[in-house]
């Protein structure tokens, strides 16, 4: 690996101090794509809204009340075309100038309480609009939001500060409503025709943009994790139990993928067959307690473990068939299908929990606070095992592994003792949390190991030695006379060093470093014919600053002269016909001042923390989010990092060195797997080199997969 690093920065802190600048360029395009679409809009609106005045004043049965409908028509066709310009005008000042100004006024008004009826009833419509976009637009509006934090250079945003945001634009459109001064009943009915027109229009635009912004290069490897906006009326996935329920209900109506939208959290449960009496209840357990030491198919065969978890629940359902306890043995069912289907788990992992089904199952039967208790101790157990065996790949063989070993004697354990008694959760789940402390103490100690050789690394590297670091760069490949070269390394250096020391990085430091450079580019062989006049210029000035240095040392008159005329004498050489090629001598000049470049920047501030990663491409467009993405990772967070196409190996962030200059990542014996500057880190994120593992935990995740999928 090159040990070049991508990014001359050292910390996230100074690449954002240069960096994070809105993309003006693609925020203007965007202006120009949302206000192209405005004219139609518009006038489809007012069209319909001259239409729908009309018909209103022809059926009413009111004379007096008809006639305010037509006095409203003919001042809307009147004053249509110059609300068309002002709202199109308030849209280009809204992009421009962002959303504040326009959501000032509600912003202020919080407190519904003191809110005019007029007031309160505008909000709900803007509020009631705005919502149906993002409803409707789903992942196409998140995924907007998040390609607007990368292009406006935003850590965070709310939905109504988002540029493009349907709650401004119909803020916007409101005001202008509210212009003709018409009854407030009647601009709440215009603006309700607007609500039917835009909102396409705006899921359109979303949908277009989002195409085009991943042709440009913003996220174009994004992933969504929570596709799914909470809804007012979604089912409270903290009581469960009521989802068993309505499982239950559909399976005895035949309708198992019947929506959930209606179902909401304090309602009783639904009737789903007759109840379990306490006696039968204690004969399944026994049944089950037998079904659940049978052997399970190896990790190697997925599909065969997948027939043998859906017949196990094929047993264990027919024996409730018709009762209320159906539906949390479907429940716990779909949680395993989940299980296995999901593709961050070893297989290892999926078939130790693929032996926990039966007593899962007989858990959610015996406890009723199972679904509704994060903390219960067989969630917990479940939860816990699963992120434990985050540092495997699902590619990897782990047999024999000690953690492995351990879990199946757990699970061993569990079939072999549950039957009715739930404690035995806990007292698996403290033998557990022994089992992973001793597991992970061997590679703890190597990752403490790890962090001590690279606070050594850090220690040394802020201690360099700046001017050595500089005067050896500019000296590379140089073939300067003895004298000269000696006296730059030696008298020059040390002038520089005890500057430095006495008063760190100050005009005189960089000024003799400047002396130093402009000496070496003097004495190159083609300047004088290349580059004469500035050789004329340069070259007096750089002697007297050679002088004055030479003095504040202390060298006798005869030193200084015998210094001064070695260069002068070397120039005299240079300044004759040239002993090489032309071609060769500003081949050699390229390279110095190539050498300078990299030596001035130990000028200006110190050399970044070397980092042995690959040289990447430094792609602007998107790398502020990736670099937000990065600032928030926390230590063991596990990645699925691509070392080269086609190998893949399972990571774990375990240290981040010198406040982001360096991100280390070890296997799960705590072994160096490879590191990464903050920028590198942000690239690889981006082109899906380092893909992270979800850390929720895993009941969770699969618990939120069904509800989405259920409805």
């Amino acid at each position: 690996m090159s040990t070049s690093n991508a990014a001359s920065v050292t910390s996230l802190d100074q690449h954002r101090r240069f960096s994070r600048q809105p993309d003006h360029k693609r925020l203007g395009k965007l202006s120009d794509r949302f206000c192209e679409r405005m004219p139609n809009l518009m006038s489809a609106f007012f069209n319909h809204a001259d239409e729908f005045l009309f018909n209103t004043a022809e059926k009413s049965v009111d004379g007096f009340a008809a006639n305010k409908y037509f006095d409203q028509l003919r001042q809307l066709r009147k004053q249509k075309d110059n609300l068309q310009q002002l709202i199109l005008q308030d849209i280009r000042k809204w992009v421009s100038e962002g959303a504040d100004q326009v959501i000032e006024a509600a912003e202020a008004s919080d407190d519904l309480s003191l809110m005019e009826e007029q007031e309160l009833e505008r909000d709900l419509a803007i509020s009631s609009f705005s919502n149906r976009v993002y409803e409707r637009a789903g992942n196409d509006w998140l995924a907007w939001h998040e390609r607007m934090l990368a292009v406006t250079c935003t850590k965070k945003l709310h939905d109504k500060e988002t540029p493009f945001t349907p709650y401004v634009f119909g803020e916007i459109v409101f005001k202008q409503l509210e212009s003709l001064d018409f009854p407030t009943k009647t601009t709440l009915m215009l603006f309700r025709l607007f609500d039917e027109k835009a909102v396409n229009e705006l899921i359109d635009f979303y949908q277009s943009s989002n195409n085009w912004l991943i042709e440009e290069g913003i996220l174009p490897n994004l992933k969504l994790e929570n596709s799914k906006r909470e809804q007012a009326n979604a089912i409270d996935t903290s009581d469960l139990s009521k989802v068993a329920a309505l499982l239950s209900a559909q399976q005895g109506a035949g309708t198992a993928s019947q929506n959930l939208a209606g179902f909401a959290p304090g309602q009783g449960g639904i009737p789903g067959g007759v109840q379990v009496d306490p006696a039968f209840l204690s004969n399944l357990m026994s049944s089950f307690s037998m079904l659940q030491q049978n052997a399970a198919p190896a990790a190697t065969n997925m599909e065969e473990l997948k027939q043998w978890t859906s017949a196990q629940v094929q047993q264990v359902s027919q024996s409730v068939q018709g009762t209320q306890e159906s539906g949390t043995i479907s429940l716990v069912a779909m949680l395993f299908e989940y299980i296995l289907d999901d593709d961050q788990l070893s297989p290892y992992m999926k078939q130790l929990l693929a032996r926990m089904q039966i007593p899962i199952i007989k858990v959610a039967l015996l406890d009723k606070t199972f679904f509704q208790h994060s903390d219960h101790s067989a969630r917990q157990l479940l939860n816990k095992m699963a992120k434990a065996a985050n540092g495997w790949h699902k590619k990897d063989n782990v047999e024999g592994d000690a953690l492995l070993l351990g879990m199946e004697k757990i699970v061993d354990q569990l079939n072999h003792d549950f039957d009715e008694n739930i404690e035995l959760f806990a007292t698996l789940l403290a033998e557990f949390t022994e089992l992973q402390s001793a597991y992970r103490q061997s590679s703890d100690t190597k990752v403490r190991e790890l962090e001590s050789v690279e606070t050594a690394l850090v220690v040394a590297h802020e201690s360099q030695d700046r001017t050595k670091i500089f005067i050896d760069t500019l000296l590379e490949e140089q073939a300067l006379p003895d004298n000269i070269e000696k006296f730059l390394r030696n008298q020059w250096y040390r002038l520089m060093a005890i500057v430095f020391k006495k008063q760190g990085e100050c005009q005189a430091w960089k000024t003799s470093a400047r002396i130093a450079r402009e000496l070496i580019w003097s004495l190159q062989p083609s300047v004088q014919m290349t580059h004469e006049k500035r050789f004329v210029a340069i070259v007096p000035k750089m002697l007297s600053g050679l002088q004055d240095g030479l003095k504040s040392m202390g060298l006798s008159e005869t030193e200084r002269q015998n210094i001064i005329q070695s260069i002068e004498d070397q120039h005299a050489i240079n300044g004759g016909q040239l002993d090489e090629n032309i071609w060769d001598s500003q081949s050699k000049l390229e390279s110095f001042e190539e050498k300078a470049v990299v030596a001035e920047k130990v000028i200006e501030a110190q050399l970044p923390l070397p980092v042995d990663e690959p040289v990447q491409e430094l792609r602007q467009a998107d790398l502020s989010y990736y670099l937000d993405q990065v600032e928030s990772l926390a230590l063991e967070q596990w990645f699925d990092i691509e070392l080269k196409p086609g190998q893949v190996q399972r990571g774990k962030l375990s240290l981040i060195v010198s406040g982001g200059a360096k991100y280390i990542f070890t296997d799960a014996k705590g072994d160096k797997i490879v590191e990464r500057s903050a920028i590198g880190l942000a690239m690889s994120m981006r082109d899906e080199v380092f893909t992270a593992i979800d850390e929720d935990p895993l009941f969770d995740r699969m618990i939120d997969s069904i509800v989405d999928d259920i409805g």
